[in-house]
Protein backbone atom coordinates (compact mmCIF):
# COMPACT_ATOMS: atom_id res chain seq x y z
CA UNK A 1 0.00 0.00 0.00
CA UNK A 2 1.63 3.04 -0.65
CA UNK A 3 0.82 6.22 1.36
CA UNK A 4 0.75 9.68 0.04
CA UNK A 5 2.69 12.05 2.10
CA UNK A 6 1.56 15.61 1.40
CA UNK A 7 3.28 18.62 2.55
CA UNK A 8 0.65 21.23 3.56
CA UNK A 9 1.92 25.13 2.87
CA UNK A 10 2.48 27.24 6.35
CA UNK A 11 -0.50 29.52 6.45
CA UNK A 12 2.17 32.54 6.19
CA UNK A 13 3.77 31.71 2.80
CA UNK A 14 0.61 32.20 1.11
CA UNK A 15 0.71 35.92 2.01
CA UNK A 16 -3.16 35.95 3.79
CA UNK A 17 -0.86 36.34 7.30
CA UNK A 18 0.90 39.32 6.09
CA UNK A 19 -2.44 41.06 4.82
CA UNK A 20 -4.30 40.73 7.63
CA UNK A 21 -1.46 42.08 10.08
CA UNK A 22 -0.93 45.19 7.20
CA UNK A 23 -4.32 46.07 7.33
CA UNK A 24 -4.82 45.41 11.53
CA UNK A 25 -1.89 48.30 11.74
CA UNK A 26 -3.54 50.29 8.93
CA UNK A 27 -6.32 50.14 11.51
CA UNK A 28 -4.41 51.49 14.31
CA UNK A 29 -2.75 53.98 12.29
CA UNK A 30 -5.90 55.04 11.23
CA UNK A 31 -7.32 55.35 14.88
CA UNK A 32 -3.73 57.00 16.31
CA UNK A 33 -4.30 59.94 14.00
CA UNK A 34 -7.99 60.97 14.58
CA UNK A 35 -7.01 60.27 18.31
CA UNK A 36 -3.86 62.69 17.83
CA UNK A 37 -6.31 65.41 15.93
CA UNK A 38 -9.94 65.31 18.40
CA UNK A 39 -8.22 64.46 21.53
CA UNK A 40 -6.66 67.61 22.55
CA UNK A 41 -9.89 69.46 21.44
CA UNK A 42 -12.13 67.62 23.79
CA UNK A 43 -9.45 68.02 26.39
CA UNK A 44 -9.43 72.32 26.24
CA UNK A 45 -13.34 71.59 26.27
CA UNK A 46 -13.29 70.01 29.13
CA UNK A 47 -10.83 72.23 31.19
CA UNK A 48 -12.76 75.18 29.54
CA UNK A 49 -15.92 73.80 31.34
CA UNK A 50 -14.13 73.12 34.87
CA UNK A 51 -13.10 76.83 34.71
CA UNK A 52 -16.44 78.47 33.72
CA UNK A 53 -17.61 76.76 36.87
CA UNK A 54 -15.13 78.03 38.83
CA UNK A 55 -15.82 81.55 37.82
CA UNK A 56 -19.47 80.69 38.34
CA UNK A 57 -19.03 79.90 41.80
CA UNK A 58 -16.45 82.42 42.49
CA UNK A 59 -19.06 85.57 40.84
CA UNK A 60 -21.90 84.28 42.83
CA UNK A 61 -20.17 84.08 46.09
CA UNK A 62 -18.99 87.65 45.67
CA UNK A 63 -15.41 86.92 45.34
CA UNK A 64 -13.29 88.24 42.62
CA UNK A 65 -13.35 91.80 40.43
CA UNK A 66 -17.05 92.61 39.59
CA UNK A 67 -19.96 90.29 38.73
CA UNK A 68 -20.74 92.48 35.93
CA UNK A 69 -21.70 90.73 32.46
CA UNK A 70 -18.94 92.05 30.42
CA UNK A 71 -16.44 91.41 33.11
CA UNK A 72 -17.49 87.69 33.36
CA UNK A 73 -17.07 87.25 29.67
CA UNK A 74 -13.44 88.36 29.58
CA UNK A 75 -12.90 86.38 32.73
CA UNK A 76 -14.38 83.53 30.17
CA UNK A 77 -11.99 84.98 27.26
CA UNK A 78 -9.27 84.76 28.70
CA UNK A 79 -9.27 81.37 30.58
CA UNK A 80 -10.29 80.32 27.26
CA UNK A 81 -7.61 81.51 25.14
CA UNK A 82 -4.95 80.18 27.71
CA UNK A 83 -6.53 76.56 26.48
CA UNK A 84 -5.82 77.50 22.68
CA UNK A 85 -9.83 78.25 22.81
CA UNK A 86 -10.50 81.30 20.48
CA UNK A 87 -14.11 83.05 21.75
CA UNK A 88 -15.64 85.96 20.48
CA UNK A 89 -18.05 88.11 22.87
CA UNK A 90 -20.96 86.56 21.17
CA UNK A 91 -20.25 82.86 21.97
CA UNK A 92 -20.59 83.82 25.66
CA UNK A 93 -23.95 84.32 27.47
CA UNK A 94 -24.28 85.31 31.16
CA UNK A 95 -27.19 85.23 33.32
CA UNK A 96 -28.06 86.42 36.33
CA UNK A 97 -30.92 85.23 38.92
CA UNK A 98 -31.11 86.02 42.37
CA UNK A 99 -28.04 84.25 43.71
CA UNK A 100 -27.39 82.46 40.52
CA UNK A 101 -24.97 82.73 37.69
CA UNK A 102 -25.22 81.06 34.47
CA UNK A 103 -22.55 80.91 31.82
CA UNK A 104 -23.12 79.51 28.63
CA UNK A 105 -20.83 78.97 26.28
CA UNK A 106 -21.03 78.04 22.58
CA UNK A 107 -18.15 77.94 20.05
CA UNK A 108 -17.24 75.65 16.85
CA UNK A 109 -14.04 74.14 16.35
CA UNK A 110 -12.54 73.23 12.66
CA UNK A 111 -10.59 70.04 12.33
CA UNK A 112 -8.20 69.43 9.58
CA UNK A 113 -8.69 66.25 8.04
CA UNK A 114 -6.78 65.39 4.87
CA UNK A 115 -9.96 65.37 2.20
CA UNK A 116 -12.16 67.90 4.27
CA UNK A 117 -12.42 70.16 7.61
CA UNK A 118 -14.73 68.53 10.20
CA UNK A 119 -16.47 71.32 12.70
CA UNK A 120 -16.73 70.01 16.40
CA UNK A 121 -19.23 72.13 17.83
CA UNK A 122 -19.42 72.38 21.89
CA UNK A 123 -22.22 73.88 23.95
CA UNK A 124 -22.61 74.03 27.50
CA UNK A 125 -23.74 75.87 30.35
CA UNK A 126 -22.00 76.30 33.67
CA UNK A 127 -23.35 77.45 37.13
CA UNK A 128 -22.66 77.36 40.82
Amino acid sequence: MKTAITTAKPFHASGKGNLGCLFGLLIVVALAYLGYKFVPHYTSHFQLKDAVNEIAVYRAAGIGAGSEKQTIQEQVRARAKDLGIELKREDIKVRQEEEKVYITVKYTVPVDLPNQVYNLNFEFTGHN
